[in-house]
């Protein structure tokens, strides 16, 4: 019996709205995004927008004060102006430039008396907003030269093109107004008395944060700040986070990194030099940025939005790397060659390919700067909240843009010794010793001094700098042939990083191997002759601390800060940072618990950076990203409340992370405080606990006689449901996916007896050509001399939601019946979402969002469909509970449904099985199956198959049975030729399976392993299809059976083909049918990756309408006719 009970009285509207909105206000937005067809444009202004019923308030009077005089040369209308203005003055709303507002403006201001208060404070107003509208100076200009970020981070203000630029010196944040004694302590005694750790200081950070936040800090903190040791004035990297470790600070150094081709850089490595002597979490990261980067390309090259990475004709010229300056080319002039003109195109091709996807993957990085290393400092990510620091909101006077220096100041602020864990430590330890064996043979550290480990130090930073980055060891790990690591290595990394829990802040709790370090911060910050610690926290109105218990009301503590220091006005800055008592956890608040210092310092140099730098702010946009690398790296605050790691974690180990891994998606805190976290959030079921390993290995079926069987053998190969859609149908009704089995013969038995109904294919054939033309009718529109409507968005998606709707009773909210709960986007969302989940998660990046955004609606949906089942299996039952949300007339379409249903009870299936295994499954099959055939088909008759274009259309334009059957073999044939379809199979035994491969090779198949079934392939087996490229509609129909094949059989060949054909003759036989002029008439397709290490024919996925996303089946196509 499901949740939702009967009751004796109609259901009233309130709780209809009640279930609507369930849905989420995040599924409904991206519902209605996806699907935004043409809506009727608004009537009820002259201005073409809606009416607003909200009244302008009147309260405003007594803010425009003017004298009574000018006053009365005003009339009801001017008055009602000035009001305007005001209201939308101090508000920030837009102008709505239909109600001639600025037109209105004009006539008051001039029917005042010339030179009167009111008409010169009505001038200057306007013409201060007129000035104000633009900027002065620009702060982004048009052009190649500013188009990218520069490799030393120039120009990134226009207005000031130095500040922030990698050889500049430092700033400096807070003067040095007092006086200091002449003798300092010794930085040594400072590290033994109030920062080396002891052992009663060992203890766990009190938010259990992970040591992956602190590795991220390594990298900004290396991303802003490195000293010249010539110069320590000068910082030779940019103050931007440019992510500059990875892809260098200078030049020469990135082009270290570049390879020269397709905007790819040296797999697996980074550029700074330095993180090679940090624990290996930290370069792992970076190699995670790394592997962003290589896919941000691909991705880029492959969609080639708008023709910006149009590849070259030919092959790319050899590069010679140790030219010096290879990347230098000679101008071209008139009288280039044609070797020298086809040498440019390759460069400007990789070099576009190569900034954008290094603006992506910034761009990246500083949104996971701020939702999840922000958020975890915040302790945000222990809340349900969305809220976020968010430096680059538009705001009124605080100006975008302006550049960054960073100053003296931070380069110590960032300085988080302590909170080192006891892995790191010990690892730390281990290499300090064997890198000074022969200075310090009894491995006592304390005796290495500074002037020893600067010499080390500079001499290993020479033997990286005379290597290539990618020619660099790294944690002991050897390169594959390919130049890349091993997955399991880097890996076993990272995960090891998730559940190491940092160590907390405070007082003598920084290790003993980093004494030497920590000398040398004391002396670098003396020769910056910097602020003390006091002065420090006046510059940001902190109260200074008047007594040494202030510092830290550790007794102990604050006596040996008053023997070091006479007065707490005397503490230097960087000792001080270090002893002074951090702050106690709050939730949400104080998450990073740093002292109280530097708790407020971080804050404001988080907002400074990324509110100053032009690439996160006013140049942030699609334009400069592409639509589709700015949506792979945008935001979702349904998934995480904004939190966006898990972008990085899955596309780095996509065959070892599990889509909703906590420890892909809250990385930055241990995996067993973030299970306590998302049981007292109520959002434990949403991720997995378990500690991740390599996924089962996926397999792909590329002949013909291979998918036949695993397709046929429901023993030994079952339907590959997956974590996914145990997260979708909630874990109470995951018991039933161990009758998978048993499941499937059943619904294979059912749809057999349901089908064999000689009135089933005719009732199916009837309801596609009139629900299709009625579509046509309703969705299109007139533009110019021609009709035009989205095919696919509008007709052949949302065709089969009708008839599933209609077949299984589904609450499908229409103009004819609004009192239901989904309309047709939202419907078609929901069921799309649970068809992805049978696809193993080979999207998992995108799959796992769409999952989340949906997870209401379809707990909403399969609640409904509960309750339905529940009336079939007990007749009379749902007398009023749902009559207002299904109330669908009884229809032919209507009684098969109930009849599948009925059927599937009686065979012994629990209801929960029947609703979420058969019915739901089957409503989403059907509907992306049929929609993206109908795509296909449609797209190769306008297309590659328009010499067939008249004979379909000759038999489309007929209705007779026979005309019917043999453009039904004209559209089997078309979707064999079109195929794009994959669909997959969980391994049930290990068994064997010949002439497999793509040049048929036996896979050698184990239990738990997954097989990805290529249709596409499929259909252009020759044993299968002889001459499998020409087109020939007299193929038999049997060679066909696998088309249509979903997550199981859906509701069987025979429907498959009908409805398909059905569809298709409706739109065929328009006059004049052809595809829109331009890209908006061409079914945009991109090519999808096989599972890595499998080569072969590969299928294609599409592009959504706004080509910010791929998706498994097409979403636009616009065709007209006369």
């Amino acid at each position: 019996m499901s949740d939702i009970k009967a009751q004796a009285h109609p259901v009233a509207p309130s709780e209809l709205q009640k279930l609507r909105d369930g849905l989420g206000k995040d599924f409904r937005q991206k519902a209605s995004l996806i699907g935004a067809t043409r809506r009727p444009l608004p009537d009820q202004t002259g201005g073409g927008a809606n009416l607003d019923d909200r009244p302008i308030s009147l309260d405003v009077m007594d803010k425009v004060n003017e004298s009574l005089r000018d006053l009365s040369h005003l009339g009801i209308k001017d008055v009602e102006t000035l009001l305007k203005v005001v209201k939308l003055g101090k508000s920030g709303e837009p102008w709505e430039d239909k109600e001639y507002l600025m037109e209105h403006l004009i006539q008051t201001a001039s029917s005042l008396p010339d030179d009167s208060a009111l008409q010169k404070k009505v001038t200057d107003g306007f013409l201060t907003q007129l000035y104000n509208d633009l900027q002065h100076p620009p702060i982004s200009y048009l052009g190649r030269d500013y188009q990218y970020r520069t490799a030393n981070g120039s120009f990134n203000s226009l207005v000031n093109p130095n500040i922030g630029k990698a050889g500049t010196p430092y700033a400096r944040t807070a003067a040095p107004k007092a006086m200091q004694p002449g003798a300092l302590p010794d930085p040594g005694v400072i590290f033994d008395s109030i920062m080396a750790r002891k052992d009663c200081n060992r203890e766990d950070h009190p938010n259990q944060i992970s040591s992956v936040l602190f590795y991220l800090a390594s990298i900004i903190v290396h991303d802003l700040f490195r000293t010249n040791h010539l110069d320590p004035q000068i910082s030779e990297t940019s103050s931007y986070l440019d992510l500059a470790p990875l892809y260098g600070s200078n030049i020469e150094e990135q082009m270290k990194m570049r390879t020269g081709y397709d905007g790819k850089i040296r797999p697996d490595c980074f550029s700074e030099t330095r993180l090679l002597s940090f624990p290996p979490g930290v370069g792992t990261l970076l190699i995670m940025f790394n592997r962003f980067h290589q896919n941000v390309a691909e991705q880029l090259a492959t969609i080639n939005e708008k023709g910006q990475f149009t590849r070259p004709e030919g092959e790319p010229p050899k590069i010679d790397h140790n030219t010096k300056e290879w990347w230098k080319l000679p101008a071209l002039t008139q009288t280039s060659t044609a070797e020298e003109r086809k040498a440019a195109a390759w460069r400007k091709y990789d070099e576009d390919l190569f900034q954008v996807s290094r603006l992506c993957t910034s761009g990246l990085y500083i949104q996971i700067i701020l939702q999840d290393y922000v958020r975890t400092i915040l302790n945000l990510n222990k809340t349900d909240s969305n809220w976020v620091l968010n430096p680059r909101s538009e705001i009124r006077g605080v100006p975008l843009a302006a550049g960054n220096q960073v100053s003296a100041e931070f380069n110590l602020v960032y300085r988080w010794h302590s909170v080192i864990s006891a892995k790191d430590e010990k690892w730390t330890e281990d290499l300090i010793k064997h890198q000074f064996k022969d200075e310090i043979p009894d491995g006592d550290l304390t005796k290495l001094s500074y002037p020893i480990f600067m010499r080390g130090a500079m001499k290993m930073e020479q033997v990286y700098k005379s290597q290539l980055p990618d020619e660099r060891g790294f944690a002991g790990l050897e390169r594959q042939r390919d130049g890349t690591f091993k997955d399991d290595d880097l890996f076993k990394i990272i995960v090891e990083s998730v559940e190491d829990c940092a160590n907390s802040y405070g007082a003598n709790r920084v290790p003993v191997c980093m004494r030497v370090i920590e000398q040398l911060g004391i002396e670098q910050s003396r020769v910056w002759s910097l602020a003390s610690l006091n002065e420090f926290r006046k510059y940001f109105n902190l109260a200074p601390h008047k007594k040494f218990t202030d510092i830290n009301s550790d007794p102990e503590v604050a006596a040996q800060l008053s023997r070091l220091y006479d007065h707490p006005d005397q503490v230097e800055l960087y000792p001080g940072l270090v002893a002074e008592e951090p702050k106690k956890p709050q939730v949400p608040g104080a998450g990073l618990t740093p002292s109280y210092t530097v708790s407020r310092a971080v804050l404001s140099d988080a907002v400074a950076l990324v509110r100053g730098d032009r690439f996160y702010t006013i140049d942030f946009h699609p334009r400069k990203l592409t639509n589709w690398g700015y949506s792979a790296i945008a935001v979702d605050n349904s998934v995480d409340n904004g939190c966006i790691a898990y972008k990085l974690f899955l596309n780095a180990f996509p065959q070892h992370f599990r889509p909703n891994s906590i420890y892909a998606h809250y990385p930055m805190t241990i995996p067993s405080e973030m299970e306590s976290v998302m049981k007292t959030l109520g959002r434990q079921n949403q991720y997995s606990y378990d500690k991740p390993e390599r996924l089962p290995k996926t397999h792909v079926a590329f002949s013909g006689s291979a998918v036949k069987a695993l397709a046929s053998d429901m023993e030994s190969f079952g339907v590959t449901w997956g974590a996914s859609m145990g997260y979708l149908i909630s874990p109470r009704q995951k018991n039933f996916m161990a009758t998978n089995v048993k499941g499937a013969s059943i619904h294979s038995q059912v749809c057999r007896t349901i089908t064999a109904d000689p009135k089933f294919n005719p009732t199916v054939r009837r309801y596609f050509e009139d629900k299709t033309a009625a579509m046509i009718a309703k969705k299109s529109y007139k533009l110019a001399n021609l009709t035009q409507v989205d095919v696919i968005r509008d007709v052949g998606n949302l065709v089969p939601v009708h008839y599933v709707s209609e077949l299984f009773s589904l609450p499908l909210k229409t103009s004819a019946d609004a009192a239901k709960v989904f309309t047709e986007q939202e419907l078609y969302l929901a069921l799309l979402s649970i068809y992805t989940s049978f696809l193993e998660d080979v999207d998992s990046i995108d799959s796992f969002q769409m999952r989340q955004v949906s997870y209401s609606a379809v707990q909403t949906l399969g609640r409904l469909v509960q309750a339905n089942v529940d009336d079939v299996q007990a007749p009379g039952l749902l007398q009023s509970i749902m009559a207002a949300a299904f109330a669908n007339a009884d229809s032919p379409t209507k009684e098969y449904g109930d009849s599948f249903t009925a059927c599937l009870l009686k065979s012994g299936l629990d209801a929960r099985h029947v609703v979420w295994g058969h019915v739901l499954s089957t409503a989403a099959g059907v509907t992306a199956t049929l929609g993206s055939l109908f795509a296909t088909c449609l797209d190769y008759f306008l297309t590659g198959g328009k010499n067939t274009l008249a004979a379909v259309q000759e038999l489309a334009a007929k209705d007779d049975d026979q005309s019917f059957e043999k453009l039904q073999s004209f559209v089997l044939e078309a979707a064999r030729l079109s195929c794009q379809i994959g669909a997959y199979r969980s391994v049930n035994a290990a068994t064997s399976l010949l002439n497999a491969g793509p040049e048929g090779q036996t896979l050698e198949l184990r239990a738990g392993d997954c097989v990805l079934l290529n249709l596409r392939s499929a259909c252009r087996d020759k044993a299968l299809f002889p001459n499998p490229e020409v087109f020939d509609a007299t193929r038999p129909l049997e060679a066909y059976l696998h088309l249509g094949m979903g997550p199981h059989e859906n509701l069987g060949f025979g429907m498959t083909k009908t409805a398909l054909t059905a569809m298709l003759k409706v739109v065929l036989r328009l006059k004049g049918l052809k595809g829109a002029t331009g890209p908006q008439g061409v079914l945009h397709r991109v090519e999808k990756k096989l599972p890595s290490g499998v080569e072969g024919e590969k299928y294609s996925g599409f592009l959504t309408e706004n080509w910010d996303a791929v998706w498994p089946v097409p979403q636009t196509l616009k065709v007209n006719w006369l």
